[in-house]
């Protein structure tokens, strides 16, 4: 840390004034600079130290600091009397890291140490990087001194130093390495560059005179930004940010030299800095200006550089057009003749030297002294006036010579391309001269021709002349010329379409220009030009113009049209929806159309049909048969030859062909499942029993109960059914031979004749005992061995399957 950057004086503080006595004015600590001869008297308006601190004291005679902290580091401080009478006693607080008026809570630093009670041998203190301690006080505790500060980046600290004994001003000293906000500069080399001197005109006594201090402002800030500037009566205002001058533009000395305090803060930090000069009303004639412009226009020959020189308005010049109708002025052709007051010239002077002419002013007064001082007059010549004429096309179909002009198109030759001259143009000549009721640079001619005039004006010098532009308009036949329609093929079907313009072939010499315009309007004031005419997207959808303009020598030679028609494309669906034939019926045939949505259109356009890329020679309708796969496309053109294509895919199918079928059975709780193998190019459905379903896409059905089923197999794309009977085997748990007529018999569920035939089944007594042999065609046992009633039992089977399979298991007969 810079220990001490600069030095900041304050004259400050009397009795009555409590600026910085109060947090809320605290002054604003910048660019690590120390203070010295600060004055500080009472304890403020607002007590904030209540004395319940660790430092045991309260406000007597304080003043309050704030720091804002740039870069992290330490900070630390040295108070150091004036006096060096340990009756001098320096007590401070410091509040943070983010303290806040409103909310200071306590002190995080603090010292109250008598020097004077604590036998000390100096009587200064502070925070330095040489103590531990945080707080110390009151009275003879302590040594004066405690740790320093490890403060970051955007913290805020208050620091309150307060004097409870003692007369004497103090200094204060930075230490460590954090730094604080910077404050603005004050731009100038020299501080006396800001004095402002002026002359009282009006012969009075005790003069007093209207100053703008802010002429200053631009001077203080340079090219700082976020910087504001305020003028002040006092230092102390200035330093506290009091009283600022209300109207600084407008302010009146009250004695001369007038000394003026500016304040330079910056809006986002609060730091300022400040600085003083003066205002004076000179006892002589001070002339604000010496350097005067004027045109070469008062005279026969306006680019001589030599001309009729009014004096008034030099005069005007000289003074800022400031009041001096107190004054006598006159004008000398030389030094001598003004001193010897002979020679005067007249107030209307025909100048004698081009270009700039040096003459000598003189002005007085009975309260002021005169004063000589040479004035340069810059003769500045007139721009160049140039006659021009602009030529315009009526090529509408109501042509009549009146049409649009863009009056700009003349500013190459009224200028000579001179960037420094400006035109404006006007109906007659006084207006031009006068300035008065400018017309608009799009400007519709009242007569064929007609005379508009043209004020050119030098932007540098603000000297101007009158030239002529003579308005012509040429009357030819409109000519359309066609480009190829186009189609609406480049796959967004929005009307818009790229042209090549230049194949409108429209003629022209190798003397003339020929550009393009999108609209007429454009055509006709030569603006918006097509740049890439071989690339242009129509801007109307469908049917749209452009316009083709021929200049020959900045004459318009004739506007034609180009139309540009785009065809919609027939409006058809470009997906089919993909189909099938059969490939077990050859008789099966699938429906194709060329999707045209309207169908009352049918007629108007023509259809070519392909199968896999081949023309389909006899098929022109919009709708085919056909019974073989393939990828069918159909192209639909109309009158206009634009076309669009349908592609549909015909996919083959067939009939499934059954492969075998699974059968798990003999289950308990009818846990039985079926699974048909199938094979075959179509998309199958499986069903049980029911030929017109509902199907099912799996070809698992499960939880199935023992029976005889038939399982249907359909193609979904219409090739056929199929069937085939499946015997699910089941074992029935009991039997009831009562001659009820119902479960009288005892069988295995689920076989027939045919695929079962040769099955086998033996019922056995618990004892292992053959009772009854069965087969597929019998009815089932009813429960008797050689005539006679056996007796509610559980009985044992054994099933011997044709396919190899065996089952064993038991059942009960109940009576």
């Amino acid at each position: 840390m810079n220990l001490c950057k600069t030095l900041l004086f304050l004259f400050l503080l009397s009795t009555n004034i409590y600026s910085q006595n109060d947090c809320i004015d605290a002054i604003v600590v910048c660019g690590n600079s120390g203070f010295k001869g600060l004055s500080i008297q009472g304890a403020g308006n607002v007590q904030e130290i209540t004395g319940e601190n660790s430092c045991g004291s309260r406000e007597n005679n304080s003043v309050w600091l704030k720091i804002s902290i740039k870069t992290s580091g330490t900070f630390g401080f040295i108070i150091k009397p004036e006096s060096s009478d340990l009756n001098e006693d320096f007590d401070f607080f410091v509040f943070g890291p983010d303290a806040k008026c409103t909310s200071l809570t306590f002190p995080i630093r603090c010292s109250t140490t008598n020097p004077n009670m604590a036998k000390l041998t100096y009587n200064h203190t502070g925070m330095t990087a040489d103590y531990f301690d945080t707080s110390e006080g009151p009275a003879e505790l302590g040594d004066g001194y405690i740790k320093w500060i490890n403060a970051n980046a955007g913290e805020s600290y208050f620091i309150v130093i307060d004097r409870p004994v003692g007369i004497s001003n103090f200094s204060l000293e930075w230490l460590g390495t954090a730094t604080f906000d910077d404050a603005p500069s004050i731009s100038v080399p020299v501080l006396s560059d800001l004095n402002i001197t002026k002359s009282d005109f009006s012969g009075q006594a005790n003069s007093s005179l209207i100053f703008d201090l802010t002429a200053n402002s631009p001077k203080i800030t340079g090219s700082q930004t976020g910087v504001k500037i305020t003028y002040h009566t006092s230092e102390n205002d200035a330093i506290i940010n009091s009283n600022p001058i209300a109207d600084p533009t407008a302010y009146r000395n009250t004695t001369s030299p007038e000394t003026i305090f500016v304040r330079a803060t910056n809006t986002i930090t609060q730091c300022y800095n400040t600085a003083s000069f003066t205002i004076k009303i000179n006892d002589k004639v001070v002339f604000p200006n010496n350097k005067v412009e004027v045109c070469d226009e008062n005279d026969a020959n306006p680019f001589d550089g030599k001309t009729k020189i009014d004096f008034d308005q030099v005069t005007k010049v000289v003074f800022d057009n400031a009041d001096v109708s107190g004054l006598t002025i006159n004008y000398y052709l030389t030094q001598s003749d003004a001193d010897n007051n002979s020679n005067q010239l007249p107030n209307l002077f025909n100048s004698i030297t081009p270009f700039e002419q040096s003459v000598f002013i003189k002005a007085f007064n009975s309260q002021l002294s005169a004063s000589v001082a040479e004035v340069k007059i810059t003769i500045n010549p007139l721009p160049p006036v140039n006659n021009v004429s602009l030529v315009q096309c009526d090529s509408g179909e109501n042509a009549n010579g009146f049409v649009l002009f863009n009056l700009k198109e003349a500013n190459a030759a009224l200028t000579n391309n001179n960037p420094d001259l400006e035109t404006s143009f006007f109906i007659s000549k006084t207006d031009a001269e006068s300035n008065t009721d400018q017309l608009s640079t799009e400007y519709t001619n009242s007569s064929n021709p007609q005379t508009v005039f043209a004020r050119i004006t030098n932007l540098q010098t603000k000297c101007s002349s009158i030239s002529t532009v003579n308005l012509k308009t040429n009357v030819i036949s409109v000519q359309t010329y066609l480009l190829d329609i186009a189609c609406d093929d480049d796959e967004n079907e929005d009307g818009i379409h790229t042209f090549n313009l230049t194949n409108a072939n429209i003629p022209f010499t190798n003397t003339q220009e020929l550009k393009y315009y999108a609209t007429e309007n454009d055509a006709l004031l030569e603006q918006n030009q097509i740049q890439t005419p071989s690339q242009y997207n129509n801007k109307v959808p469908y049917n749209d113009f452009v316009y083709a303009r021929i200049e020959e020598g900045n004459e318009c030679f004739g506007i034609s049209k180009i139309k540009l028609e785009v065809i919609r494309l027939p409006d058809i669906e470009i997906i089919g929806t993909t189909t099938n034939v059969c490939d077990n019926d050859s008789s099966y045939f699938a429906q194709l159309d060329a999707g045209i949505k309207d169908i009352n259109t049918l007629s108007d356009f023509v259809y070519v049909w392909k199968k896999d890329g081949v023309e389909i020679l006899d098929k022109t309708a919009s709708n085919i048969e056909v019974n073989t796969s393939g990828i069918y496309t159909v192209t639909v053109f109309n009158k206009n030859n634009c076309s669009k294509t349908r592609i549909i895919q015909v996919v083959s199918s067939n009939i499934a062909t059954i492969e075998s079928v699974e059968v798990v059975d003999l289950q308990i709780d009818n846990s039985n499942k079926i699974k048909i193998n199938v094979s075959g190019s179509g998309d199958y459905e499986f069903s049980l029993n029911t030929p017109n379903g509902p199907f099912q896409d799996s070809n698992v059905f499960e939880n199935i109960k023992s029976g005889i089923y038939e399982v249907y197999i359909n193609d979904k794309k219409n090739c056929g059914l199929v069937s085939k009977t499946v015997a699910v085997i089941g074992v029935p748990q009991f039997f009831t031979p009562n001659n009820d007529g119902f479960n009288d018999y005892w069988n295995i569920i689920g076989l027939n004749g045919n695929e079962y035939k040769n099955s086998k089944i033996y019922i056995y007594d618990r004892f292992g005992k053959l009772l009854k042999q069965l087969t597929t065609f019998d009815n089932g046992w009813d429960g008797t061995f050689q005539g006679i009633p056996l007796p509610s039992d559980d009985y044992w089977y054994t099933l011997k399957l044709s396919d190899q399979r065996e089952s064993k298991g038991h059942f009960s007969l109940k009576r």
